[in-house]
């Protein structure tokens, strides 16, 4: 068949064709390896502040938790 024709056929005879259009990549989607930190900054998957984060405290220190006193003064209870 001459291409013209096949075209045609293949059109008129694939009914599922409109039905589903598959979604599209995601920008940069096929780009391998690792983008460098500018680029992530650029794209925003970086954020940069100069502020620390807020550390949230514990309700009782570690050390005290762990200390053999705090052991031993369980055991006495």
């Amino acid at each position: 068949l001459p291409e013209e024709e096949r075209e045609k056929k293949l059109t008129s005879c694939s009914r599922h064709r409109y039905r589903y259009i598959p979604p599209s990549t995601p920008e940069n989607f096929w780009e391998v390896g690792f983008p460098s930190t500018q680029t992530c900054v650029e794209r925003g998957s970086i954020k940069e502040d100069n502020q620390p984060d807020v550390r949230i405290r514990s309700r009782r220190p570690y050390l005290a938790m762990f200390s053999p006193k705090a052991k031993s003064q369980k055991h006495q209870h």
